[in-house]
């Protein structure tokens, strides 16, 4: 018989004390005479994390959604069924996640100051850039006109110079 027959035989129900899935575990690694820091390290989990696992310590246990995971992957490394184990983890659970519910007319979750779009801020940017590269390129343009000007004086074309009346 094989490992995970003899841990789960006809006489054992996922409802049993004895067949609590940290207590699977627990055994299967020590059949296998594997170490918790071992474990720990293969899983790159904390052997803290490990060891509540392996007790059914939900205090010390971080959330269900994760626990689900790691218990997943320990089965994998001790080459029990995984989706067994996960669906006993999920079955002795004792109480399932919170959920939060946040209505639409809910204002009592809205920020004091509203920020406004990042496509605005953007654009506010762009603009302000925008107004600094003319403002300070203005001098260097009027400095250019002028000197263009004061450096011709010859008539434009197309302007007919009438003297002066007497």
């Amino acid at each position: 018989m094989s490992d995970v027959t003899a841990s789960t035989g006809p006489g054992k129900g996922t409802d049993e004390a004895g067949s609590a899935v940290g207590r699977r575990l627990r055994e299967a690694r020590n059949r296998r005479e594997m170490g918790l820091e071992r474990v720990a390290k293969e899983l790159h989990l904390d052997v803290s994390v490990i060891n509540a696992i392996e007790n059914d310590d939900q205090a010390s246990m971080p959330a269900p959604i994760f626990v689900q995971g790691y218990i997943r992957s320990y089965a994998r490394l001790l080459e029990l069924p995984e989706d067994e184990l996960v669906r006993q983890y999920v079955a002795q659970c004792s109480e399932p996640p919170p959920l939060s519910v946040i209505g639409i007319g809910d204002h009592r979750k809205m920020p004091f100051l509203r920020l406004p779009s990042m496509r605005l801020l953007r654009n506010l940017i762009l603009l302000m850039l925008a107004v600094i590269l003319l403002w300070l390129a203005w001098p260097v343009a009027e400095r250019m006109i002028e000197s263009r000007s004061a450096g011709t004086e010859e008539p434009l074309p197309g302007r007919l110079e009438l003297p002066p009346a007497e």
